[in-house]
């Protein structure tokens, strides 16, 4: 898919058991989103109106990652929705996306980034394993950018965009299915992304969090849809190597996930330490060489030591060693994270 070319327009200054996490080689992941972390509750979107187009969006937010996706729906879905990407940048390098299910595998997804000369790029991809960097893949479906609600700097970016012919049933979502409530995934990473001027750029383990929310789809729906719609501008084109949408790649299990650990999130400061690897190294998503790349604790800004062996647990070191591994876990169980 061929990078957007919308200029900056307005910048942004900007358990509870524990899942089972896996230890597998996280250099090319994109959204580990069957892999939410557990929380009794389901993240909830809220009403969000953006003040730069109008649109009225049902949104989840998290406060602590300042990651928001919203979506807005025609009266009588068809197709397509409108949907927002906002997050922060770690000095222009990282990327957010979302999925149409709380499952990485097999429905759409959309990652976006900065390119570092004043775009957006974004992407639909499709993920095949927990492993690998998801490919874009091409269809009866494209992005096209709403300008007026698009901007990027060096430390936040946003992306408004119509997602045309993205709601149907072999993409994970289909029109029938947002008279209610469906349950959606996000990710967040600051890491750069490898060829960022390309849609087919590389992106890396989503560091800075993941998780799954319930989007109100029914509350989503609004008659002044057609009104924001034509604010888009044209198809983005998909890069050469982009490949053909695979309908049937997944397990098409979006609420159980891997064995059943696939929960809903609804607070997006939880992360986890890793296994039994990791000698000397610091948390965040670098872990241990042998005991899972998605090791330490994932919110860099809090990691744990890490010291010897393992993750750590809050603002100590690596105090588990073996297969164990750290974890924070902020207990306030507040719902102040996902406005």
């Amino acid at each position: 898919m061929a990078r957007q070319h919308t200029q900056t327009t307005r910048p942004r200054v900007a358990c509870r058991s524990p899942p089972r996490i896996s230890h597998r080689n996280s250099r090319g992941l994109l959204l580990g989103l069957g892999l939410a972390l557990s929380t009794p509750a389901a993240a909830q979107t809220s009403a969000f109106t953006d003040q730069a187009t109008g649109i009225q969006f049902q949104r989840f937010f998290g406060a602590r990652t300042n990651f928001g996706f919203g979506v807005a729906l025609p009266t009588n879905p068809s197709n397509s929705f409108i949907g927002q990407l906002s997050f922060p940048l770690n000095n222009g390098n990282g990327y957010g996306g979302f999925s149409l299910t709380g499952d990485m595998e097999g429905p759409l997804l959309m990652a976006c980034w900065s390119d570092g000369a004043g775009n957006v790029v974004a992407s639909l991809r499709q993920a095949f394993n927990e492993d690998d960097n998801p490919p874009e893949v091409t269809g009866n479906f494209a992005v096209r950018p709403i300008a007026t609600g698009t901007s990027v700097n060096n430390t936040f970016l946003t992306f408004t965009f119509l997602c045309e012919g993205c709601l149907d049933d072999s993409l994970g979502l289909g029109a029938s299915r947002t008279a209610g409530q469906a349950e959606m995934g996000w990710a967040l990473a600051s890491s750069p992304v490898r060829n960022a001027a390309s849609s087919n750029g590389i992106l890396g383990f989503h560091n800075s969090g993941f998780g799954d929310f319930r989007a109100n789809l029914a509350a989503a729906r609004n008659a002044e849809f057609d009104t924001w719609a034509a604010l888009a501008g044209a198809p983005l084109q998909p890069s050469a190597g982009a490949q053909a949408f695979d309908p049937n790649a997944g397990s098409g299990d979006e609420d159980s996930g891997d064995d059943g650990d696939d929960r809903d999130d609804d607070d997006d400061d939880d992360f986890f330490g890793g296994g039994g690897g990791g000698a000397a190294a610091p948390g965040g998503a670098t872990g241990g060489a042998t005991g899972g790349t998605r090791g330490g604790n994932g919110d860099t800004t809090r990691v744990g030591g890490g010291a010897v062996i393992g993750g750590g647990r809050g603002n100590q070191a690596g105090a588990q060693t073996g297969t164990g591994g750290g974890r924070f876990d902020d207990d306030s169980d507040d719902d102040s994270d996902d406005d």
